[in-house]
């Protein structure tokens, strides 16, 4: 009897996975995109997109970007060879995810998703009905990237970009330099627009543009608390938003020399110090913004100029903290003519006035905020101006 169940203990291992599947018989989706519908009900060939409904239109085209797998690893494949596209259309984001899987023999995995783009003309329609799936679904998770594309969002998934990684993959990753090129939101996640959507809060979603083999990002798309894009906001006041959000860390400031007409110069920050303090003058909510910046003399197209001339370095400092300046102002009266205020001003008067806060909270984006002006004082130090040697 030991010797029987010896065997059977010895010989158990050796059954190996008994449910392994192949990686390459999984369907990974690593992007997500959603557009309006190509094409309406009745249209002939196109009927093969559509999602059966019971009810509802065929508002949506949904395509998902899956990595294609290689069986001979050594193989090179072109770049259009990365990926695999699959779409449908219909109203409903389940119902249309439910229609690709008749086209597939795999069940799709959800956990991996990198990305999800919206189409401008989808956002401006509103995304909380279309974000309600994938908020509800258990295997998307939390640090998915949120972005929007001025024209049809399956077009940066189908484009055929200079790079060997997979379009979700690679512009997954393009967040990444948001500190260092502060002109997109630094970051928008599933996870964080949904606390948004709950908080019933405005907030912002980079753009994504492609043009030819490059991909970028660039812009905000602005979202009121009803979910829907109203506007957007240019580079720099993305830039200006972020310092008054106290997220400026790094950055370039290129402004015209002070010293010599028609030449440009280049500020580079490398510390940050900024304060915003909300105050009260009288029965009125002012804000007050104190910023302290240090960086270096990044680039100068004037060499004959003396970078260690005490009047020249003034003279730079003072230029390069009025376009700060001048960028706060335009992120701050941006926001105030659209009614939305994504620079987190309202938790500091929450902090510093909860009862008052507690009293003005539901007319905050419409009333208030639009009503408080702002003070901005600014100091920048220039270190190191000097050349190598």
């Amino acid at each position: 009897m030991l010797l029987v169940v010896a065997l059977i203990a010895i010989t158990l291992p050796l059954g190996g996975c008994w449910d392994r599947k192949e990686i390459e018989n999984r369907g990974y989706v690593l992007g997500v995109a959603v557009d309006h519908a190509t094409a309406g009900e009745g249209s002939g060939k196109k009927e093969f997109l559509a999602a059966p409904q019971g009810a509802g239109r065929r508002t949506y085209l949904v395509t998902m970007e899956l990595p294609k797998f290689r069986k001979e690893a050594s193989r090179e494949i072109s770049s259009s060879q990365k990926h695999l596209i699959w779409a449908a259309e219909g109203e409903s984001m389940l119902a249309i995810v439910r229609a690709i899987n008749t086209k597939v023999y795999f069940a799709m995995f959800f956990e991996d998703i990198q990305i999800m783009i919206v189409s401008e003309a989808v956002a401006r329609e509103g995304i909380g009905g279309i974000l309600d799936f994938w908020l509800r679904d258990a295997e998307i998770r939390r640090k998915v990237k949120l972005f929007v594309a001025p024209g049809r969002a399956e077009d940066v998934l189908k484009a055929t970009l200079q790079v060997d990684e997979v379009n979700s993959v690679f512009i997954a990753k393009l967040p990444k330099n948001a500190d260092r090129s502060p002109y997109f939101p630094s970051k928008a996640t599933v996870g964080e627009i949904s606390e948004a959507i709950r908080g019933k809060r405005s907030f912002v979603l980079p753009f994504v543009l492609v043009e030819g083999k490059e991909v970028k990002l660039a812009k905000a798309a602005v979202f009121d608390r009803r979910q829907r894009m109203i506007g957007e906001l240019d580079e720099f006041e993305v830039y200006g938003g972020k310092l008054l959000r106290r997220e400026l860390k790094q950055g370039v400031v290129v402004f015209a020399n002070p010293a010599a007409p028609g030449k440009i110069a280049v500020f580079e920050l490398y510390e940050a110090d900024i304060k915003v303090t909300p105050l009260f003058e009288g029965n009125n909510l002012r804000f007050s913004l104190e910023a302290r910046f240090v960086g270096t003399l990044g680039e100068n197209q004037y060499p004959p100029q003396d970078a260690l001339d005490p009047e020249f370095t003034k003279a730079m400092e003072q230029a390069v903290a009025a376009e700060y300046t001048r960028m706060a102002r335009k992120a701050y009266d941006r926001q105030q003519d659209m009614k939305v205020e994504i620079l987190g001003l309202g938790k500091l008067v929450y902090n510093r006035y909860p009862q008052y806060w507690k009293s003005v909270k539901d007319r905050w984006e419409e009333e208030i905020f639009p009503a408080a002006p702002i003070d901005i004082k600014i100091d920048v130090s220039v270190r190191r101006p000097v050349l190598k040697r």
